[in-house]
């Protein structure tokens, strides 16, 4: 009893401090963005040079001047979000913070951000060809593959170099992930697309009752000519990530969205107040609190809201495996199976099948491999006496 308070109490003082570490750099890698953005100008620039080369490649004569691009009758300009630069924010700050060797970590961020960067391209590259191709299916191709798929790449990073590089066997595997994310995240958003004008109608009420009880009597009306708001679909990617997680059962995911969407909700007013606030310049600093609250909204929320409901997944020991017998998650699997189970139990499909594939996988290491070898011979053994 007393060992499991302590493995709790452990448990819980590292998420503590891994909760802490991923706000403080995220706080930084943001600040540096925000007030000195010319540090990462070059990035839009070296996105739009890479985009213009891969449309050469596919036989496009692109013309790109520093951050804009236009072929064929077509033009873009990336900005800071079309970079994905939230998006290595988010997977930097996650690696940083994740109680790991630094060895884990620098191969993480070696191999992470490359990635992350060329597969972001390859969204570019279907955008642009959306909004040359189908103008009028522009803007909903554009709000799918910014606000939903470039969150789920992160996701899928962070579990590849948990499973990969620290071998933490999450129950979330990155494909199966990336999979049933995509099913659910299409199915909701072609939902949303019908409810989004409603849904800002409703907010937009509420922030000018905020505003009222600031003393801004100012009525809001959305735009009815606007089909489609970009930043509501936070809720779509949210609502998403939490059906297409493995690892918790439906009663934490009810609780995670209970949770998550109303404060996602309020956030989503208060930037609706601050961008009037600002608009007006009534308010000091209105600008920045309404930038803020966006790109909480649209990325830190979402990812930090996962990480909190999914933390016992996430934050397993190296070598935590599920027993196949029992479904117990323990580090030292064999002397679980045998002292619980009894040595027979070693003999079961199940076990032979869970060992066998994790030293395949190269999760054992040598002298686990040896081990689990010479517990297959004593088996044997005891066959033939018998």
């Amino acid at each position: 009893m007393m060992k499991n308070k302590k493995s709790l109490q452990k448990q819980k003082h590292t998420l503590i401090k891994f909760g802490v570490l991923f706000v403080f750099f995220c706080s930084v890698f943001y600040a540096i963005i925000r007030w000195a953005p010319a540090t990462f100008d070059f990035l839009n620039n070296y996105t739009a040079t890479t985009l213009g080369f891969l449309l050469q490649i596919l036989g496009m004569q692109p013309t790109v001047q520093g951050a804009q691009l236009s072929a064929g009758g077509f033009g873009i300009r990336i900005i800071d979000e079309c970079s994905a630069i939230f998006v290595l924010i988010l997977f930097s700050s996650f690696v940083l913070a994740y109680p790991t060797s630094l060895k884990n970590k620098a191969i993480g961020l070696l191999f992470g951000i490359p990635s992350l960067f060329a597969v972001n391209t390859l969204r570019l590259v279907v955008v642009f060809f959306a909004g040359l191709w189908y103008p009028d299916m522009f803007e909903y191709v554009h709000v799918y593959f910014w606000q939903t798929i470039i969150i789920i790449l992160v996701f899928t990073a962070c579990l590849a170099w948990l499973q990969l590089v620290v071998m933490v066997t999450t129950k979330n595997k990155p494909l199966t992930f990336f999979a049933r994310f995509i099913a659910f995240s299409s199915i909701l958003f072609l939902i949303w697309v019908y409810l989004d004008y409603e849904y800002v109608l409703i907010t937009s009420y509420i922030a000018e009752f905020l505003l009222h009880c600031m003393g801004y009597p100012i009525s809001l009306f959305p735009d009815p000519t606007t089909r489609i708001y970009p930043s509501t679909f936070n809720l779509i990617t949210f609502t998403a990530l939490v059906l297409a997680t493995q690892s918790v059962v439906k009663s934490t995911k009810i609780k995670a969205l209970i949770t998550g969407l109303p404060l996602m909700i309020l956030i989503q007013v208060i930037h609706g107040a601050y961008q009037v606030l600002a608009y007006y310049q009534v308010v000091q600093h209105a600008l920045e609190i309404m930038f803020a609250a966006q790109i909480i909204n649209q990325y830190f929320l979402p990812f930090g809201l996962w990480l909190a409901f999914t933390y016992k997944d996430v934050f397993k020991r190296v070598g935590t495996y599920t027993c196949p017998i029992c479904g117990a998650e323990k580090v030292g699997i064999v002397e679980h199976i045998r002292v619980k189970h009894g040595e027979k139990a070693l003999e079961d499909e199940r076990v032979k099948a869970m060992l066998e594939g994790q030293i395949q996988k190269g999760v054992f290491k040598f002298k686990g491999k040896m081990r689990f070898e010479r517990i297959m011979e004593r088996i044997k053994k005891k066959k033939k006496n018998k």
